[in-house]
C-alpha cells in the first residue's frame, strides 16, 4: 500500500467530541467508522462494533476469511482478483488500476493462513496458500541463468499473469519496473515456501526456499549507513542496483533462522550472511531508527527519507520471539514502540491508530493491528498492563475496518480493499494477539492460538483437541472449552506443571488456558471433560 497512490483521498472526518461521553456501554448514534456504529464503553473507551467483545475478533477474522475464501471476484483473466491485481473498490469489486504486490501478499498470506488454520481447523485457507505459492513458483521467478536467478519478483503490472516487475517503475520511477527484484521480499516469499513445506512435505517448495537463501547468501554486501546489506530493488539479470537502502534485513535473517534449524541448504553461508546482515542491523536502524524502504509502489530515493513503521515492528516481533539474541531486547522494543507512535501514530476515539509510511500518512487496519499484536507481545513477556491497554483499543479501533460481509478495507479515509491491507497483513496480526493475550479468544470454545511451530493438521471435539506439529520441540497457546486432564507428545504423557521451564503442560483453570511444552513427539492430544458448572 501505498505510496501517493491515492490521489483524490478523502480528507480524514472529523468526529465530535461528544463520542468520549461516559456513562454505560452504548452506541454513539452520531459517530460511525467504516458503517459500525462507534461503540464505547462506560468510561468512553473504544469498544470493538461487534456487540459481543469476549467474541468480536473471532467474529472479524470469520467475516474476512469467509470473504476471502468464497466472495472475491474472478477478474476478466480468468483468477481470482488477489493473483493480479492489489485492491479493490469495496462498493464494485472492481480492480484498481496500480502495481500488484505478490511476493509480500502472499508471504503475509501464508502465516495468515497457518495461524488461522490452526486456529479454526478449516483446511479451505491452506489450500488457498497452496494455491497462490504455486501461482508464484510457476509464473513469478527470475530465469534461473541471471545473476540473480531462480528468485521470486516482488510486483508486477495490474492483470498481468506473469509477474516481472512492474513498468509502472519506469514510466515515472514509482515502483520496481520491469526485471527488477525486490531483495528482502526474496527472503520473505523464501520464507513462506518453505513454511508450506513443513506444512505440506512438497520438495519443490522446499528448494524454493533453500534457492532463495542461496542467492540471498551469495549477494550479501559490506552495509553502511546510506548501504544496506542487500539493495531495495536491483535488476536481477545484471545485478546492477537500481535503489540502495532496505532496512529490511530481519526478512532474510528469519529465513536462515529456519533454515539453519532445520539443517537444510548451506549452513555455513547462511550463518555468515546472517551475521553481517544482523551486525548491520544493530549499527544502523536500530541505532538511528533508519526504517525506510518497504513497499513496492514507492518512487526511488536515496535519501532514506521514506521510513515506515512495519519493518520497526517486524524486527521488534523478532526481538521479542528470541530475547536469547539480544540482552537489551527490551530496551529496543520500547523504543521501537515508542518511534512508530511518535513517527506514525495518532489517536481515534482514544485508540492509537498507526499511518504506513512517510509518503502515505493515513491510519489503516492492517498497521493499527501490527502495533496492537506488539504491544500485545510486549504485555504478555513483562507484564505491561499500559501495552495491554493500548493493543486492546487499536484492536478494537482495526476491528471497524471489517464490514458486516467481510468486505475489509484499508482505512477509513482511503476506503480501499487491499488484499494484504485487508487480509494477509491483517489477520495474522488479531491471532498473535489473541496467541498473547488468551483471555481474547473466546470463552466458550476451544482454538489453538499460537504455536512456535508449523501445525500440519488439528481436529477438535467437545473434550479433546489433537493436533501434529512439524517440529518436535515447541510449545503451544490453547484455550480451551473443556477441563482438560492429560496431555500427550507422541504418546508419552507430559506432567502438568506450574511453568514451562521443563517439558510439560500449564492449565489456568479460570481462563481456560493450555500452555504445551514438548521437547520429543509431534503429535499432541489433550483430552478431558465438561468444565465445572458446565
Amino acid at each position: 500500500m501505498r505510496s501517493i497512490l491515492r490521489s483524490g483521498v478523502l480528507p480524514a472526518i472529523v468526529f465530535c467530541a461528544a463520542a468520549l461521553l461516559s456513562g454505560c456501554v452504548h452506541e454513539q448514534k452520531e459517530n460511525t467508522l467504516n458503517g459500525h456504529t462507534v461503540r464505547l464503553d462506560g468510561r468512553g473507551k473504544l469498544l470493538s462494533w461487534v456487540a459481543n467483545q469476549n467474541g468480536a475478533y473471532h467474529h472479524v477474522l470469520k467475516l474476512a476469511t469467509t470473504f476471502l475464501l468464497n466472495d472475491v471476484p474472478t477478474a476478466s483473466n480468468g483468477l481470482k482478483l488477489y493473483y493480479t491485481y492489489s485492491y479493490a473498490l469495496p462498493n464494485t469489486m472492481a480492480p484498481g488500476d496500480w502495481p500488484h504486490n505478490p511476493a509480500g501478499l502472499y508471504a503475509m498470506l501464508t502465516d495468515s493462513g497457518l495461524a488461522y488454520w490452526a486456529y479454526s481447523g478449516n483446511p479451505a485457507i491452506m489450500t488457498l496458500v497452496h494455491d497462490v505459492l504455486s501461482y508464484h513458483l510457476d509464473h513469478g521467478m527470475t530465469p534461473v541463468h541471471w545473476h540473480w536467478g531462480g528468485v521470486p519478483f516482488a510486483s508486477s503490472d495490474a492483470g498481468k499473469v506473469k509477474y516481472e516487475g512492474a513498468r509502472f517503475g519506469d514510466s515515472n520511477g514509482r515502483g520496481d519496473g520491469v526485471g527488477v527484484i525486490e531483495p528482502d521480499k526474496v527472503g520473505e516469499l523464501g520464507l513462506a515456501f518453505l513454511k508450506y513445506y513443513q506444512y505440506s512435505n512438497e520438495i519443490r517448495f522446499r528448494d524454493a526456499a533453500i534457492r532463495a537463501a542461496n542467492v540471498l547468501a551469495a549477494h550479501i554486501r559490506i552495509g553502511d549507513a546510506t548501504r544496506s546489506p542487500w539493495p531495495f530493488r536491483v535488476y536481477a539479470e545484471t545485478n546492477v542496483v537500481r535503489e540502495q537502502y532496505c532496512a529490511n534485513v530481519i526478512a532474510p535473517i528469519k529465513l536462515f533462522d529456519a533454515l539453519m534449524r532445520l539443517k537444510l541448504g548451506n549452513f555455513a553461508a547462511y550463518q555468515t550472511a546472517r551475521q553481517a546482515a544482523w551486525t548491520w542491523m544493530m549499527t544502523y536502524p536500530i541505532q538511528n531508527s533508519a526504517w525506510a524502504n518497504y513497499f513496492e509502489d514507492v518512487p526511488i530515493t536515496e535519501n532514506l527519507s521514506n521510513t515506515n513503521q512495519l519493518i520497526a515492528a517486524e524486527t521488534a516481533r523478532y526481538l521479542m520471539q528470541h530475547p536469547e539474541m539480544d540482552s537489551n531486547w527490551e530496551i529496543h522494543v520500547r523504543s521501537l514502540i515508542a518511534w512508530i507512535e511518535a513517527t506514525f501514530g495518532g489517536s481515534h476515539y482514544g485508540a492509537t491508530t498507526i499511518a504506513e509510511q512517510t509518503l502515505f500518512r493515513f491510519r489503516m487496519g492492517s498497521h493499527t493491528s501490527r502495533y496492537a499484536s506488539i504491544n500485545a507481545m510486549l504485555f504478555e513477556l513483562t507484564g505491561d498492563l499500559g501495552a495491554k491497554e493500548k493493543a486492546l483499543r487499536s484492536f478494537n479501533w482495526a476491528t471497524y475496518m471489517c464490514g458486516t460481509t467481510g468486505r475489509c478495507i484499508d482505512g477509513p479515509e482511503v476506503n480501499r480493499m487491499w488484499w494484504t491491507d485487508g487480509y494477509a497483513d491483517y489477520i495474522k496480526h488479531f491471532m498473535a494477539g489473541m496467541g498473547a493475550v488468551p483471555e481474547w479468544a473466546p470463552a466458550s470454545e476451544t482454538h489453538l492460538l499460537r504455536s512456535t511451530s508449523v501445525i500440519r493438521s488439528v481436529r477438535y471435539f467437545a473434550t479433546e483437541v489433537s493436533y501434529e506439529a512439524a517440529d518436535a520441540s515447541g510449545t503451544e497457546v490453547l484455550r480451551l472449552a473443556f477441563a482438560p486432564r492429560s496431555v500427550t507428545a507422541g504418546g508419552v504423557a507430559l506432567p502438568l506443571r506450574h511453568d514451562l521451564a521443563k517439558q510439560g503442560w500449564t492449565y489456568d483453570r479460570v481462563g481456560g488456558v493450555v500452555r504445551v511444552r514438548h521437547d520429543s513427539g509431534t503429535s499432541i492430544r489433550i483430552s478431558g471433560g465438561p468444565q465445572q458448572g458446565k
